[in-house]
């Protein structure tokens, strides 16, 4: 007889869970007639008030800019800052997140100077002398000695006199 194979169904929910937060209505009685992403929409808003601040900052000193251009200036700037926002994606992530992980890394690694080595930080690399210790013997506590890699085949580890298991190394005798 022939065994009957089950098939296994397997759901991926992870378009759906991704699909951005959207504004449809305003009030209990009034819906838009299309919806808004909310991400870009709190952009825009953001960007609306900037722009405002530093119209408002120019106009303090030049009271006539922007006189014929004001309405133009504050809403196609954000709306341009806001669409390059939503477009720019620098190696893959939200602005947002780049920046932060930007700044993150410019002030705990450039900016101190620190050097990693396999992942972990390496203090002694800014030294300009660096000192070695001298060698020791490799002594077994049965035999007194223990012969070297070159000698036979076997593997063979030992305890130094601080109690560490040491291997020999090949260019002892």
């Amino acid at each position: 007889m022939a065994e009957k194979k089950e098939s296994r169904v397997v759901f991926n929910y992870r378009r759906a869970l991704r699909e951005p937060k959207k504004i449809r209505q305003i009030t209990d009685n009034y819906y838009l007639p299309f919806t808004i992403e909310l991400i870009p929409a709190l952009n825009f808003v953001v960007f609306l008030i900037i722009t405002f601040l530093v119209g408002w900052i120019i106009r303090k000193f030049y009271p006539y800019a922007f006189s014929n251009t004001w309405f133009i200036f504050l809403v196609c700037v954000p709306l341009l800052f806001t669409w390059l926002v939503t477009k720019i994606k620098p190696e893959g992530k939200n602005i947002y997140m780049f920046i932060y992980d930007y700044v993150k890394y410019l002030f705990g690694i450039k900016i101190p100077k620190k050097k990693f080595c396999n992942g972990k930080e390496v203090e002694w690399m800014n030294e300009k002398k660096i000192t070695f210790k001298e060698c020791v013997w490799v002594v077994d506590k049965e035999n007194d000695q223990t012969e070297t890699s070159i000698e036979n085949n076997k593997e063979q580890y030992a305890i130094n006199e601080n109690g560490r298991r040491v291997r020999i190394l090949s260019y002892k005798k």
